[in-house]
Formats: structure tokens, sequence, C-alpha cells
């Protein structure tokens, strides 16, 4: 399921996103696409300098604003089929792209005391048709234009469409194309994933344009969708980055969080490995060979994405009610999915459990980051006798304490 946006309009974007979405299609990828004209429709009003009218978010669609959105969707619908042909006949298939009366509509009415005229919302999504056509292997293309029962046309809102339609059929994915790639922290910095609970508190800083695709992907994880994407509309090859790699282009939504942390395993072993080794190299953590990680396999955590290792962590008890922390890492490309943070919660809940009330951690890096979150520095000789013994003057490791 895919929000198309019209944030570019370029025939190089919209070019590269039909090749890439009948690759995909290829692939045995079943695709409904959603056309959004929202951009189009305030260009237009700016220039013709009309008026448009709001209730909340909604706009407010008389008739001479429908005609004018129907115009746009048509255009929208035919460039984008050519351009569907075009790259379907270099890949060398014939998947036939379908629109129809798939969605019914119903006028929102009178609210507030406003009338929203000839702006509506979805009554019903024919699923079943839509799925027919999926069996057959075509590519489903829906705009936000649906008539009534009654046979009256209605603008509805494109995310709700999508998201509407996803629920339905019980799509796998909704991809949202947009503005922008990612959302966004309180540092600006992007977020490549989030989890429902953590929505609340990451809206207010987004845009309003993110703010309609995050509340569209909250509804649908909400309603059986298993995963939202935000993506750019405009950057090249952002859907195919997004679902063949790890990494990403833009930020995933998920009911939980979808890089667990657990227990280590043996089969772990080579992914730890490639994971400390870059840090090895460069002296942040000291080096453990294969048989040390084996033997010491039972102290280690991992945080899990995939089958793929993103972050480790491992707690050494050293005396009565104190223990280290070592051994935490993360996989440079994910550094800002808060997966540290998690691994520190995890080892923190796992040595209460333990008993331990004191936790011990030697860093020649990043001494800052565990200040941020509580830790003291302290000298060498608060540690435990056993661990002073063990201390590398060399290194000369900066020592760091925290009650828990």
């Amino acid at each position: 399921m895919v929000l198309l946006s019209d944030a570019d309009r370029s025939e190089v974007t919209l070019s590269r996103l039909a090749e890439d979405l009948a690759l995909l299609n290829a692939l045995g990828v079943r695709l409904v696409l959603i056309q959004s004209t929202r951009k189009a429709i305030d260009a237009y009003i700016q220039e013709t300098g009309q008026h448009s009218a709001y209730h909340g978010p909604r706009r407010i669609t008389d008739e001479s604003l429908l005609d004018t959105i129907s115009d746009l969707a048509g255009r929208y619908r035919l460039e984008f089929r050519g351009l569907f042909v075009r790259a379907e006949h270099r890949n060398r298939g014939n998947t036939p792209l379908i629109s129809g009366s798939f969605v019914t509509a119903k006028p929102l009415g009178v609210h507030e005391g406003v009338d929203h005229k000839l702006t509506g919302s979805v009554r019903r999504v024919d699923s079943e048709a839509i799925q027919d056509q999926l069996n057959l292997g075509a590519v489903v293309y829906l705009d936000h234009l649906a008539h009534s029962p009654a046979g009256q046309l209605y603008n509805l809102a494109s995310e709700e469409v999508a998201t509407e339609a996803a629920m339905a059929l019980h799509a796998d994915k909704l991809i949202l194309m947009g503005e922008t790639a990612t959302c966004i922290d309180s540092d600006g910095q992007a977020i490549s994933e989030l989890a429902l609970p953590e929505l609340s508190a990451v809206v207010p800083m987004q845009t309003q344009e993110m703010q309609r695709r995050l509340y569209a992907a909250e509804r649908a994880i909400r309603g059986g969708v298993s995963r939202a994407h935000v993506l750019d509309a405009s950057s090249d090859g952002a859907i195919l980055t997004e679902l063949m790699t790890t990494s990403g282009t833009g930020t995933l939504i998920t009911a939980q969080p979808v890089a667990t942390v657990r227990q280590a395993r043996f089969d772990d072993l080579a992914g730890l490995l490639h994971l400390l080794a870059p840090l090895e190299a460069v002296g942040a953590l000291v080096h453990r060979s294969r048989e040390k990680l084996e033997a010491e396999i039972d102290h280690f955590s991992v945080c899990e994405q995939d089958g793929r290792i993103l972050g480790s962590s491992a707690l050494y008890p050293l005396d009565q009610g104190v223990a280290e922390l070592a051994a935490l890492a993360v996989d440079p490309d994910k550094s800002h999915q808060s997966i540290g943070s998690r691994l520190l919660q995890h080892i923190e809940a796992e040595a209460k459990e333990q008993g331990i009330h004191t936790l011990f951690v030697l860093t020649t890096l990043a001494s800052d980051w565990f200040k941020e979150r509580g830790f003291i520095q302290v000298a060498v000789d608060e540690l435990p006798s056993n661990r002073q013994a063990l201390y590398n003057y060399q290194r000369n490791s900066l020592i760091l304490k925290k009650q828990i």
C-alpha cells in the first residue's frame, strides 16, 4: 500500500518511482497505489487567488473546487499510467494498472456548525474487488475522489483513503510518501524507527504535513497493519532502499520496537564479532577473541533486528551487589535509534534482578554519554579490589559509577 505524494512532480522523479514500483511488482510485491493532489490544489488556489476554507485539518470543497480537483486527479492518473506502462515495457512486463470504483464515500456533512459541502470520508473499501485484481497480477491505482451510493462525488483525504484501504486489505505495509524523509527528534536529528508508545512525544515536533502522515500511520497500525513507513517523495530509490535494507531511508513506525533486546546466544557470535571488531580496532573496546567471546556469551545481551545484530552489552558481576557494564556497542548506521539507551536500560533491569545495586563502566570515548545517563566519574580505588587488579593503566580508561 503506497500513498504517492505530489510533492515532486518532475518527470525524472516520477519515472524513477514508476521503475521502482514496476520492479517491486515483478518481484511479487502486490501494490495498491493512492495518489494525493494536495500540493497541486494548494498551488492552484494560490495562483488563482481563490479562498480555501478549512475546518480543522479538512479542506472544505465546493463545486468549483471539486471540478478542479477532478481535473487534477484525472491528469495525474493518466500521467502516471503512461510512466508505469513505459517502465513495464522496459522491464519486459505487461502488468495492468487498474483504477475503478473501489472506494465508496459518504459526506462529512455539518460538523460543529460548519457545512463541509463536497468534502467526504470513506464509507467502504471494496477489498474483495481490489484483492481480485491483485490476484490477477494487476497493480491497483486509487485516488482521493469517490462517489457516495447516491452518485455524488466527494473529495476525500488521501491519507484516509490509504489508511482505510490498508486496513481493509490487511496490508503488510503502508508507505506514506511526502515532502520529507523522516521524523525528527528534539535536536532536529532524523528518527529511523518509532514505536506507537513514542509517537505522542514526537508528533508535536513535526511539520503539519508529517503529522498527517503519522496520524495515518498510527491509525493503520492500530487497525492491524504491521508496519508503516514515511518516505521522501523526491528521494531516488527511497522505496527500494527502505524495503530492502536494514538502515532504510525514512522512518519506520511499528506497534512495538522492531529491534528487540534479548540474551545473547551462541549463534550470535558471528554478528557480535562483526559488530565489535571496528570498535576494538580503534581501541574503544578491549579485544575479545572468538574463544573468549564464546566462553563469556552468557554475560552478553544483544539488540537484534531482522536477524542482524545492531548492538551489544555485557554484565560482569564483580563483588557483592557490584557489577561492570562492558562491551556496550551500537552499529554506527543505527546510532540514532536509541539502541544504546535501550541496552543500558536492559542491563540495569537485569542487574536489579540479580541484586546488584552499583554499576561500574570503563570507557575511553563515551564518558559524556554515560554521565548524561546518571553515571559519575570516580577514581580507580573505588573499583572492587578484584577489578582494580585488572585495570590497564596504559589504556587509562575513565571509570564511571552509577547506583541503580
